[in-house]
Formats: C-alpha cells, structure tokens, sequence
C-alpha cells in the first residue's frame, strides 16, 4: 500500500513515517538555558501560574523603608477590631486591580494590598483614583491612606484617602533614626520609649535626635534597646512621639 493510499484510510503511521526515512531523518536540537532567572522573572512566573509566590517575595529587602511610611502592618489593620471608621496607613504590593464606572461615567477601581503578612481589599473612588489611575497595575508598590471599613459582612476594607508610590530603590538601613525636641525629654516620656523599644527586640541600632533651636545632640542608645523594624514598632513610635519622629 503506498503512503497516499494509506492516508486516505487514515493508516498513515505518523512514526512509521519518519522510521521510513532511515538515517536522513532529521533531528532539531534546542539550546536550553540552564541559567537562574532574574528574581523579578522568576516571581511574575510564579504568580502567574500558581497565583501566589513560592520561592521569595517582591518586598522581602525593602520591609524597613516600606515600615518606615506606614503606621502598621496589613495584618495588624486586620486583627484590630477597634480600627472600624478609623484612618490607617498602610503599604505593599497591588496583586490585583477591578476597573470600574461609576454610573456618572467616572473611573474608580478596588485593588488588593498585600504586604508580607497578610492583604486587604483598597476602594479607590474617583477623586482620589484620578491622579494615580495609571500607576494603579499589579506588582507595584504603594502606600495607602484610607479608612477602615469594618461594616461589610464581607470583612474588612479600606477606603483610600490617599495613594502615593514610595521609592524604594534605596531601602532603610544602618540604625534607626528618632527625632524629637530636647524640651520632651523627660523621664515620664523616656520610660514609655524605653518600654516601647524593648517591645520589638532585634540587632537594629537606635538614634535618638534630641532637636533644640540651632543645635541638636545625638544620643546612641543601650545595646538592650536595639529593634527588629516593623510596621507595629514605627506605628508605637508615631503614637508616643508623633507622626515626624522618623523624618
């Protein structure tokens, strides 16, 4: 039986076929590239097919300088039931975006946050959409103003007040810096530092820049009262001091 009249009856024997052409048969060999990925490759693969990141995170190196902007971390915002109608800062990473309309005809959009403990669901209605509309796509990082909205039987939401894109480029390091006025620094105030520091343990070095008039006086704190950077350490911080203490 000849080829054509084998795959008229559909006994065409595809293999058969290529053993038929003996050792002319041609075999393609692929170059693969046994090299490691860039890490920003290797987790947009990740994401993409198993919807989350395996190997490392986008924002592990940058948690300081992140921590640094906001006032606690994602979980925190979560874990706090009193934190209903209240306005928090938050940071981390947009793993998703809704476009919507308004019936107006006016562009807002709900992103999910996500930091390394945990993700919330942002509204972004359209004032506050507008200046950043285009910078609002996955994988990028932004700090978020917004109030807490606890209401929802869907659990908890934000509504952002503000969006801002921090740089990052060049993450916090050497020791943290606090600042506050040479007037308040009385005992009362030094003990709740103290016991605010002591709080958060780590090997991070702590500044403390005391501002008066034209001079200011620095002082390196106790070895004991070193820290481990967090959202939830600048957030006590903020609170005790005030929202410029880390400026």
């Amino acid at each position: 039986m000849d080829i054509k009249r084998a795959e008229a009856i559909g006994q065409f024997d595809l293999f058969g076929g290529l053993e038929a052409q003996g050792d002319s048969a041609l075999v393609a060999q692929a170059e693969i590239s046994l090299g490691e990925w860039e890490k920003s490759v290797l987790l947009a693969h990740e994401r993409e097919m198993l919807g989350l990141y395996v190997s490392d995170h986008p924002l592990h190196g940058a948690e300081r300088a992140l921590a640094q902007l906001t006032d606690r971390s994602i979980a925190a915002l979560l874990n706090d039931e009193r934190a209903d109608s209240t306005v928090a800062t938050i940071g981390g990473l947009i793993t998703s975006v809704q476009r919507k309309t308004t019936k107006q005809g006016s562009s807002w959009a709900i992103i999910t946050l996500e930091d390394l403990e945990g993700s919330v669901e942002i509204m972004v209605f359209p004032q506050t959409y507008l200046p950043v509309s285009t910078s609002l796509v996955e994988d990028v990082v932004v700090v978020v103003r917004g109030r807490v909205d606890r209401s929802d039987d869907d659990g908890v939401r934000v509504v952002a007040l503000d969006v801002t894109l921090p740089d990052l480029s060049e993450a916090a390091s050497g020791p943290m810096r606090l600042t506050m006025p040479a007037t308040r620094c009385i005992p009362p105030l030094v003990d709740k530092l103290k016991e605010v520091l002591g709080g958060h343990p780590g090997t991070t070095e702590v500044h403390l820049h005391l501002t008066g008039g034209v001079s200011t006086t620095v002082l390196r704190l106790d070895d004991k009262l070193r820290v481990t950077p967090s959202s939830s350490l600048y957030g006590d911080l903020k609170a005790l001091l005030g929202p410029t203490c880390l400026n």
